[in-house]
């Protein structure tokens, strides 16, 4: 179902999306669609909005979701192609041994309201504070307010250097690992398998890697 314009939104401000449109998935969702002839405008909407409004077919699709968001937002249809793997983490001032999400449950929790992968594995813990955006959340991690900070692994040590926060770290072993994928309102179920085909081919041909090192690069990270 082709468009004049594709609106996709987005909950990130950081390398994956920002407004200057210069994000990973920015620039990789501008390409994929670009293969299929359609042009796209990335907007940002706070995180539960986000999946609201594409549930509700007011935007057309959601950036960047874990697989299973079609069971809690039936309206949603996902490209099977991920478009990236993000590994999920604890960020601490102090060295904490953890092993799991039940490792974390007698500890003072803080993540971003929205964020489904930590508010479904933290939801009985009695800890858990809830904050609009990482600028909260890290920043109540720096004044010692929560003991660990729930992010992801790549874009959290950017926020933390955009932030001028030093000496906090993540902890190992990760939370999860996840891949990631786009969401499209079921009126564009059309497209998923046009936009899933020309991921892989992105992927194959080298474009999807040169994004990847170009990102890094600005952002200061070393590439993989």
């Amino acid at each position: 179902m082709a468009q004049d314009v594709f609106t996709i939104s987005t909950s990130y401000q950081n390398l994956l999306s920002n407004d200057g449109k210069e994000g990973l998935l920015d620039r990789v969702l501008t390409e994929a669609f670009r293969r299929i002839g359609i042009e796209v405008d990335i907007v940002y909407t706070p995180t539960e909005k986000s999946l609201l409004d594409v549930n509700a077919g007011i935007l057309d699709a959601e950036i960047n979701r874990v697989a299973g968001m079609e069971l809690q937002y039936p309206d949603l249809r996902r490209v099977v192609e991920p478009n990236m793997t993000m590994e999920f983490v604890a960020f601490a001032r102090r060295s904490i041994v953890i092993n799991g999400w039940e490792s974390l449950s007698k500890l003072d929790v803080g993540l971003v309201k929205g964020w489904k992968i930590f508010e479904a594995n933290t939801e009985s813990f009695p800890g858990v504070v809830k904050v609009p955006t990482e600028v909260e959340l890290f920043t109540m991690l720096r004044k010692g307010r929560i003991d660990v900070a729930l992010y992801d692994l790549l874009t959290g040590y950017v926020v933390l250097r955009d932030l001028g926060i030093e000496g906090v770290f993540h902890l190992e072993p990760p939370l999860a690992r996840r891949d990631m994928f786009l969401y499209v309102h079921k009126k564009h179920e059309g497209l998923l398998d046009d936009l899933a085909l020309a991921l892989r081919a992105m992927k194959a041909d080298g474009m999807y890697g040169r994004i990847e090192a170009e990102v890094r690069s600005a952002n200061g990270l070393p590439n993989r």
